[in-house]
């Protein structure tokens, strides 16, 4: 970390936690309530739908710069800067193709066809959210140099034959038949690295009793309940069900995705605060700071 003197924080962090905790309570209220009630009209615009947006995007770039803020608090050539550059770097994606769907709704326009920039910001996020993942392990096992290369490998491996397997099964249940297995497995490896990603990192961080450090990564776990009811949704799994589980599972969906960008955000202004102000955070008492595994001995 920068080795500069922990400085008095102005306001309490603490305080600073339950005022934006408070917040994000009565935004996920707001967000319930347009999303249930559509108070807004929409003859030229949808702005129930718009007003939905825009708090999604809002708490998605509020992630992104509480992760800056994290990344910033270690030298460039410290491994724990490696992990939240690339986990940012992640965030910030999503945040510009969020972006550009909000631009593209707020001026009616249609979304493009095909595989657009959208879809590759997005899957450039997951990208930058895998190699963090990969430089946690690395910090976490230090394997050598010969061998993090086939690691990385493994685990890409994993989360691609998990979505071909995943496209499979939904085929062959009827769903996606009218799209192209391609377009279907492209859709169906958003919930997958979700999972395999929040998952993995979880595991990893709590197992190394860091679990404050893991906390970012649990909004992975919301976007995979998010992004599975969506893929069920653009593979045609609606027409199986009723229409008051529709609106159920679109409001779960909407909620969880939001949700997700408020616990990554929440986590990692805690860790910032952590770092930057030490034990005048105020923070410590329930968390500690990164500290390097044990050297292993021979028995």
């Amino acid at each position: 970390m920068i080795n500069t003197p922990n400085p008095t924080p102005r306001f309490a962090p603490i305080t600073v936690l339950w005022v934006i905790g408070l917040l994000s309570a009565a935004a996920i209220v707001l967000l319930s309530w347009v999303s249930l009630a559509n108070p807004f009209p929409t003859d030229t615009l949808d702005w129930n739908y718009l007003a939905s947006s825009s708090l999604n995007l809002a708490a998605a770039t509020g992630a992104a710069i509480a992760g800056t803020f994290v990344t910033r608090q270690f030298e460039r050539n410290e491994n724990p800067h490696r992990v939240w550059l690339s986990f940012t770097v992640g965030l910030w994606c999503w945040v510009l193709g969020q972006a550009i769907v909000f631009a593209l709704d707020v001026t009616a326009s249609p979304y493009p066809e095909g595989l657009s920039v959208i879809d590759l910001l997005w899957l450039l996020g997951y990208v930058a959210l895998g190699l963090a993942l990969y430089h946690q392990i690395v910090l976490l096992f230090s394997p050598g140099n010969d061998r993090r290369l086939p690691l990385f490998l493994v685990l890409v491996t994993g989360a691609l034959g998990a979505t071909a397997l995943l496209t499979q099964l939904a085929i062959g249940a009827g769903l996606g038949q009218a799209s192209h297995w391609t377009v279907v497995f492209m859709t169906m490896i958003y919930p997958v690295f979700d999972l395999l990603e929040g998952s993995a990192a979880i595991w990893l961080s709590l197992a190394f009793g860091r679990g404050q450090w893991s906390r970012p990564w649990w909004g992975m776990i919301l976007f995979a309940l998010a992004d599975g009811s969506d893929t069920f949704f653009w593979v045609g799994g609606y027409d199986l069900i009723p229409v008051s589980a529709q609106n159920a599972l679109n409001f779960l969906s909407t909620i969880f995705s939001f949700g997700g960008y408020l616990v990554i955000g929440f986590t990692l202004l805690m860790n910032y605060f952590i770092l930057r102000y030490g034990h005048a955070s105020g923070l410590l008492k329930s968390a500690r700071l990164p500290e390097a595994p044990p050297p292993r001995t021979l028995s």
